[in-house]
């Protein structure tokens, strides 16, 4: 019942954007367009639709959505009769719209960028004016209407040149921000809604979405999502140590595509791929990009400002100065290296080879590849042990992960987990490695391993979204984050209960993902 409710809803809200232009700027003009409002537009008239199927759509709707729809305007009904006509009611319910151009072959960029902004407001709106309430029901699904007002006036930041756009998204910003932080206020004062579990923690956790061309964040203290436009399709993501720079890096945005099992790089004849460099308190555009070869898959940095670029195309990392935005060297490594880590004092780059096997010792200060270690098939990514005493090494098509010994550079231990393991990650007290079993194309897996690395051994198995790929952890060591690349969605792992406590929709086709807190 409750998914009815949810699509009635969905329909006054498509109704409500679907409004001929003058008749909504005229209703939202006080909060989202400053200035003089616009002249009237003379519309023609269309039929409304049949008052029978107005009536079965409000009885599925709680009462204060039937209010909404038996005080919409005449211009309204006309727009529903429209949409229903050019088939926009069909696909909200379900049904394909025939002879429709996917939205993404068909659409300017900045637009995708709009109707993806949309889509994200439009779920937990839904779910806010649920709420038996109708005060609550307003204020719940007002934040979210804010957020994606928000999330339009950066596009318009991103995309537009015209100073009076500029401006209006800045006063909408401001205000509406200011105008959500009030309305959460409320919510846990008058509505005994419960402060967010991640409010302690705080920070904002990033999603390198490959396949939407675009970065998710999503901010723990407060609960603001975005999701941003960049120009690659970007597999993999990392912020700077001090927190300042937000780095991503992919093909370019019109040929990326990274295959689910974590072996996609590689096609002949495409573009050199890039180095996005973004300043992580304003997604809305990139500070700088640097061309950095073929293929990148990820990229950590380092204190010296210098970012490392795998290139799996190349059999190389790229060394990037962050300052000058340039390539500063490159080292050789094995066969396609994808996954990299540095050490906690950042003298060594563990790499992992896909194609041979191995993975590469990297000499930070000489740039040099000083050992290149065997260490299984199809080895995707690496993870450091706090202490730096080990490393782990996900081996995609063993099913099992490797433990090198730093100090004699000698796998010392195998453990079999999930199917087709890809990245892994410590916990901050170095008790846990959480590890994602991202299963393949045609079976995606849903699983992650937690292995205690006292005693090497799988402790439990979480169960995700499809297709767990990447992983990041707070800083306090209380959450773990992980992206699911099957269901377009990231996981949030509270690890003193070893249970997922939320699941955040993002962009399409999260690879990886990156925390980041004040204390990082």
């Amino acid at each position: 019942m409750k998914s009815m409710n949810r699509t009635a809803i969905a329909l006054s809200l498509g109704v409500l954007a679907g409004l001929p232009g003058a008749a909504l700027a005229q209703a939202g003009h006080d909060a989202h367009h400053p200035g003089t409002p616009p002249a009237q537009v003379q519309q023609a008239p269309v039929p409304t639709p049949p008052s029978g199927q107005m009536a079965g759509m409000q009885g599925m709707m709680p009462e204060q959505c039937q209010a909404m729809m038996q005080a919409m305007a005449p211009e309204c009904m006309s727009a529903m009769h429209q949409m229903m006509q050019g088939g926009m009611m069909q696909g909200m319910m379900g049904a394909p719209n025939e002879g429709a151009a996917p939205a993404n072959e068909s659409l300017p960029e900045f637009t995708r960028a709009y109707v993806e902004s949309m889509n994200e407001m439009h779920g937990p709106m839904m779910d806010g004016v649920m709420a038996d309430d109708p005060d609550v029901a307003f204020v719940r699904g007002m934040i979210p209407h804010h957020q994606g007002a928000i999330d339009m006036a950066r596009i318009v930041q991103q995309y537009g040149d015209d100073p009076q756009t500029r401006a209006w998204a800045d006063q909408i910003i401001a205000a509406q921000e200011a105008e959500i932080a009030e309305m959460q206020a409320w919510l846990e004062a008058k509505a005994g809604d419960a402060p967010s579990p991640f409010a302690q923690t705080g920070g904002t956790v990033y999603s390198a979405n490959e396949g939407g061309n675009s970065i998710s964040a999503f901010d723990l203290g407060t609960g603001a999502f975005v999701t941003v436009t960049i120009p690659v399709a970007p597999h993999n993501v990392d912020l700077t140590p001090d927190g300042k720079l937000l780095l991503a890096v992919g093909d370019p945005a019109a040929e990326g595509d990274h295959g689910s099992d974590g072996h996609g790089h590689g096609a002949e004849g495409a573009a050199e791929g890039l180095l996005v460099i973004l300043d992580p308190r304003d997604l809305s555009a990139p500070t700088a990009t640097v061309t950095v070869g073929s293929h990148p898959a990820h990229v950590v940095a380092d204190r010296q400002g210098r970012a490392f670029v795998s290139l799996a195309g190349g059999n190389e990392i790229a060394v990037v100065d962050l300052a000058k935005a340039e390539v500063i060297g490159r080292i050789a490594t094995g066969d396609y290296p994808h996954g990299l880590r540095l050490s906690p004092d950042e003298s060594q780059l563990y790499v992992a080879n896909v194609e041979d096997g191995s993975v590469s010792v990297i000499d930070t200060q000489d740039l040099t590849e000083v050992a290149r270690i065997p260490v299984g098939a199809a080895p995707v990514q690496v993870g450091f042990t706090p202490s730096g005493d080990q490393v782990y090494v996900s081996l995609r098509d063993e099913n099992r992960v490797a433990v090198i010994d730093t100090a004699s550079r000698e796998v010392t231990n195998r453990i079999d987990v999930g199917p087709n393991p890809i990245q892994m990650v410590a916990t901050p007290d170095g008790a846990y490695v959480y590890v994602a079993n991202q299963g393949t194309d045609a079976e995606p897996n849903n699983t992650v391993s937690v292995i205690d690395t006292a005693t090497g051994q799988v402790v439990k198995t979480l169960t995700t979204g499809g297709g767990a790929h990447g992983v990041s952890v707070s800083t306090d060591g209380a959450f773990v984050f992980v992206t699911n690349i099957a269901d377009d969605t990231v996981s949030i792992i509270d690890v003193g209960s070893q249970d997922v406590v939320k699941t955040l929709p993002v962009g399409d086709r999260p690879n990886g993902i990156v925390y980041g807190g004040a204390a990082r």
